[in-house]
């Protein structure tokens, strides 16, 4: 066997092996969806990093000087046509990650995962696996394989490839985190969406026309319901269902003028009204094109898929039938890459795509991909590719974010889209989805909204992105009962609200790979106590988020009730019962900020007057919170262009002490900056508030439970003392 290790730094390491020695890149690392730094060394039997040392010696890979010493042993094949490895597991290990490929659990010892994308059964396989011991294997294949996780033997893990040759990146960092961290940076890290995308999103029913869109559009903005965008399904296309690149809008449901250009958004269309507004749209669309061969155009292989033109010269019939070669894909145009024909959809004043699972999830076993890749190759590859074409298209063509959300997903897909849980609603299953997702470090996920239950409601509002879609439905909020359409109006209500919160741990994700929604299994890494946890969440920080089951471990220190007030004590199980009108446990953790504004029709309407700070000071806790500003939909933010505020607070015998840093314009116009600081600080206690810079009292705003003081530094920065 022969193989190349290298060693990246930061704990990373790669190996490649086959008998022949001849490797070949992945369609991973051949399409440059693998950010890979260069290597600090390379070597056929052994490489150091920082004290980590990995050798191969026969069959057998060794990983030492970390936490643990890693024994991979390769048990048959020659590793050039599929391999299996094993490795021996510790009696208290557990794992995590894979992504969406089973919705019973989110640690995964004694489970067998079958990485195929399937739909319902398997949206988003990801093949990252991560280990309580602080280490973790991302798999370099886009082919079909099994990850047996202690299942046929209780002290193995065994992966198995079905073919190409083995190719893996190890990572021994230390902490889950740290892996997490050092995985999302070699695949990318999730994108901060626009801002608008951290609003919310209504998919409309598909009998939609012009009239009832404006008209439900309207409605959301009379009934003092935050709305960001609204979806439009299939039927916006002149043929339902339209794989082709010639789609046109339904001429029926959604006429333009027939004398103005196509791509046209002026004042005489629907476009316009909508603006007004502040909507947003998003389109609909299936896929079975073949994106494989922009790839390989974009790697420098000329693809030519078409022959020398018939040749007549001794014909006594000349039939032009014949003249041309035949091709089984009949929707692909030559020369034309998927997003091109899209343009004039953006120029309209599409502002989000979503990426149904029509095509995407299916398998075509007789397809020649780009000519030469089978569909065993490219199965699992495609939704990535599919992600990125229409993420790079819109960004390059407008100079602005995407939003592209999709159904399937596979390593690489979390630089370039959001995902949705796929045709499976939004129950206790589809948070366990989302979970398992953010195992992965895959931060922008969420499912369809349930709205006929305020437990549903609640669950779907918290996720780090919030759908609600009523496509073949009648569920829109003002023909439920006024319960739900109340609870609905709240919680859009408070996700408005919350959007300084959200945007903080979005960035979170974009600079450190901790994704939005965090697993108590991953904040808490060191104890098992929280695996069965599979619907309780962190959002962002300090939000701890319950749904669905209502008896759940609470984590050491003490918590509130954001509805109301009530503190508990943590290090047991909560039995909780939520408040009417609410539809599960949302609680604060002691001492934390959170970032709040006043609710907006739309997130992007205009630039918040007054950020708040909703401070929690409990003896003995501390807590920060930095608030991220930017003009919420440009590239700029990538190059480091954002204004960041920290904000610091402790208590101490009886002090609360909080610091306002000086803001960090970061190249941010004002335009985008908010104006004013108003301190909220949540307690019983009638605390006297004052300038610690300057010594002198300030004026509060005293009431049950809140004391709401407006900082005279603002931005400048400044120290609150509350005692």
């Amino acid at each position: 066997m022969k193989f190349e290790l290298r060693a990246f730094g930061n704990g990373v390491f790669r190996v490649r092996a086959c008998a022949d020695g001849v490797f070949t890149d992945t369609l991973l690392s051949r399409y440059g969806l693998i950010h890979e730094p260069e290597a600090a060394e390379i070597s056929d039997a052994a490489v150091t990093d920082r004290g980590l040392r990995l050798t191969a010696d026969g069959d057998t890979l060794t990983l030492s000087g970390g936490r643990r010493t890693l024994t991979f042993t390769l048990q048959d094949g020659n590793a050039c046509r599929g391999y299996t490895l094993d490795q021996p597991l510790e009696k208290s290990e557990r794992f995590y990650g894979l992504g969406d490929e089973t919705r019973d659990c989110i640690q995964k010892r004694g489970h067998t995962a079958d990485m195929w994308i399937r739909n319902v059964v398997s949206y988003g396989p990801i093949p990252f696996l991560v280990s309580s011991e602080g280490w973790a294997v991302f798999v370099n294949t886009t082919y079909r394989h099994r990850f047996d996780i202690g299942d046929s033997d209780p002290d193995r893990l065994r992966v198995t490839v079905s073919d190409g040759h083995l190719d893996l990146y190890l990572f021994a960092c230390g902490s889950m985190k740290s892996c997490i961290a050092a995985y999302t940076k070699l695949t990318g890290r999730p994108q901060v969406l626009p801002k608008f995308a951290y609003g919310f999103l209504y998919v409309l029913n598909m009998e939609t026309d012009i009239r009832s869109m404006l008209w439900d559009c309207r409605t959301f903005r009379k009934e003092g319901i935050p709305c960001d965008t609204v979806g439009l399904e299939p039927s916006w296309m002149a043929q339902n269902y339209d794989y082709s690149v010639d789609k046109k809008w339904n001429p029926e449901k959604f006429p333009l003028p027939y004398w103005k250009p196509a791509n046209i958004s002026d004042s005489s269309t629907f476009f316009y009204p909508l603006r007004e507004m502040s909507f947003r749209f998003s389109l609909w669309l299936c896929m079975d094109y073949d994106l494989l061969l922009k790839e390989e155009r974009d790697v420098g292989n000329k693809v030519t898929l078409r022959t020398d033109l018939a040749d007549f010269t001794d014909a006594e019939i000349i039939d032009e039938h014949l003249d041309d070669d035949v091709y089984m894909d009949r929707i692909t145009k030559h020369g034309e890459d998927w997003f091109e024909h899209l343009k004039k959809f953006v120029d309209n004043g599409a502002a989000a795509f979503k990426l149904d699972g029509s095509n995407q999830v299916s398998a075509h076993p007789d397809r020649l991909w780009a000519g030469k890749y089978l569909d065993a190759e490219v199965h699992n590859l495609y939704p990535v590719l599919y992600a990125r074409q229409m993420a790079e298209g819109f960004e390059d063509y407008t100079g602005r974010r995407s939003m592209i959300y999709t159904a399937a997903m596979y390593a690489g897909t979390p630089g370039y889209a959001a995902t949705w849980a796929g045709d499976t609603g939004g129950g206790p299953k589809s948070m366990t989805s989302l979970l398992n997702f953010s195992m992965t470090g895959h931060s922008n996920s969420t499912c369809d909204m349930m709205v006929t239950s305020v437990e549903g409601i609640h669950c779907g509002f918290l996720m780090p992105w919030a759908q609600y879609n009523d496509w073949a439905y009648w569920r829109y909020p003002w023909f439920l009962r006024p319960s739900l359409e109340e609870a609905i109006r709240f919680y859009s209500n408070l996700r408005s609200s919350l959007f300084p919160t959200l945007y903080a741990a979005a960035y979170a994700a974009w600079e450190t790979g901790l994704p939005m929604a965090r697993p108590l299994s991953l904040i808490y890494e060191d104890t098992d106590r929280y695996d069965d946890a599979m619907t309780l969440y962190f959002l962002g920080d300090s939000l701890l988020v319950g749904a669905f089951e209502m008896r759940f471990p609470l984590p050491d220190g003490l918590w509130i009730d954001f509805w109301t007030g009530e503190e508990y004590k943590g290090g047991g199980v909560l039995d909780y019962t939520p408040p009417e009108g609410r539809g599960g446990a949302l609680l604060v953790k002691a001492g934390a900020i959170l970032g709040r504004m006043d609710p907006q029709p739309a997130i992007m309407e205009r630039i918040p007057e007054t950020i708040y700070l909703d401070w929690y000071p409990r003896e003995g806790t501390s807590g920060e919170f930095t608030l991220y500003e930017d003009d919420g939909e440009t590239l700029a933010y990538r190059s480091g262009t954002t204004a960041r505020t920290r904000v610091t607070g402790s208590t101490k015998d009886g002090v609360c002490m909080l610091t306002v840093s000086p803001r960090d314009p970061g190249g941010v116009a004002d335009e985008y900056l908010s104006k004013k600081l108003t301190l909220r600080i949540h307690t019983q206690d009638k605390l006297t508030v004052s300038d610690a810079s300057a010594g002198s009292p300030l004026s509060a705003v005293y009431s049950d439970g809140l004391i709401t003081v407006e900082l005279p530094f603002g931005f400048g920065g400044g120290s609150v003392r509350a005692e």
